[in-house]
């Protein structure tokens, strides 16, 4: 008897587990990587111009016609850890020395970011021929 409920409680806890990891925001399909983007977005659950962007990037099928790996950086760490290094050696004037804001598109090609939803919006409509809709 008590090794069934040892091992009950052991279950619960690796359930409960499991549940923490995989119920995180910003571990959804849409932050997920993809392998050699053309662009990398960096967003933040709950901001509203990333949400700009990432429904920009939906209603126009931007994802269909370039790779765009979207990363969320409000709660994942190695992703944020990510962010700083690129803002560091690409663009650091995007760091005002109180943390860098997002959302951020990186361009791994070109090796330049842009900040705000406005100035992403505009920089993948120029780089897809997409009208700014």
């Amino acid at each position: 008897m008590k090794k069934l409920i040892i091992t009950i409680i052991i279950v619960v806890i690796v359930l409960l587990g499991i549940y923490k990891v995989t119920s995180k925001p910003g571990s959804s399909a849409s932050s997920a990587n993809v392998d050699n983007p053309d662009l990398i977005l960096y967003w933040g659950q709950g901001c509203p111009h990333c949400e700009n962007v990432k429904k920009f990037i939906t209603k126009n099928n931007i994802d269909q016609k370039i790779k765009i790996s979207q990363k969320e950086v409000y709660y994942n760490k190695a992703n944020q850890k990510e962010l700083t290094d690129v803002v560091t050696k690409y663009c650091p004037s995007l760091n005002s020395g109180q943390g860098i804001g997002v959302p951020v598109m990186f361009d791994p090609k070109a090796n330049t970011c842009s900040s705000g939803d406005e100035p992403i919006i505009t920089y993948i409509t120029q780089k897809t021929g997409q009208n700014n809709k």
